[in-house]
């Protein structure tokens, strides 16, 4: 039988999650923005709707909205969704309360996080799902309609949150250092630009990868050796 998947919200990360759904499911797009809702679907070919009742038949209804939305949102799709549906909500730092919870015991309700960047990823960086479920036929499900990312996982997704803040904040921190030791050599600002932006994060990756030069790797080996 053919899963029906609903995507509610398209913005920016809904969009990345409904442009990598799989052809094999029966995709629908839900906004209150129409002319958002109408380009996603007509762009990864779905249907879409403007209200939640529309999601009342879908198998996967993924929740993809801003952290104050969600919870009134889950508790609404508590009364519509059918017996067995699984509702995933993708908002980093929002989480299921147990009130909604408790409002529809025959819904699946799964905390289910990104480890990324918006923007990277719909640059093509990969990224990394946390899934906070530990029945197996759940997850087999919510992973086949995210074949869009790196790796899918079950795990602890309440410290995604977490870790996605302190790579952000010291991202930030390390962009800004950058910037201010550059100002002195004069340069334009689209100089710094690409210091930051290529150099700086292509650094990164390659000492995420392994694949540092020398003495890079000798510096890398020093501070973390550092306390």
């Amino acid at each position: 039988m053919t899963l029906k998947v609903a995507v509610i919200g398209a913005g920016r990360m809904g969009s990345i999650v409904g442009k990598q759904l799989p052809n094999d499911v029966e995709k629908l797009i839900i906004d209150t923005d129409e002319t958002k809702a109408k380009a996603l679907a007509e762009e990864i070919g779905g249907a879409y709707a403007l209200t939640l009742d529309a999601a009342k038949d879908a198998d996967i209804i993924d929740v993809v909205l801003p952290t104050p939305a969600v919870n009134p949102v889950m508790g609404q799709l508590a009364d519509i969704a059918k017996d067995g549906a699984i509702l995933m909500n993708m908002a980093t730092s929002a989480f299921i309360d147990e009130a909604v919870r408790a409002k529809n015991p025959k819904v699946h309700m799964i905390d289910t996080k990104i480890i990324g960047h918006a923007m990277s990823m719909s640059q093509g960086s990969p990224c990394f799902v946390v899934v906070n479920t530990e029945d197996q036929a759940i997850f087999d499900k919510i992973q086949h309609i995210l074949p869009g990312y790196k790796k899918v996982v079950m795990g602890n997704s309440d410290v995604v949150s977490e870790i996605n803040a302190i790579g952000s904040s010291e991202g930030i921190r390390a962009a800004v250092k950058v910037r201010k030791m550059l100002k002195k050599y004069d340069i334009p600002k689209d100089w710094e630009d690409i210091v930051i932006y290529t150099v700086c994060a292509g650094t990164m990756r390659s000492y995420v990868e392994n694949d540092l030069g020398h003495f890079a790797r000798e510096l890398a080996d020093k501070l973390e050796a550092e306390e």
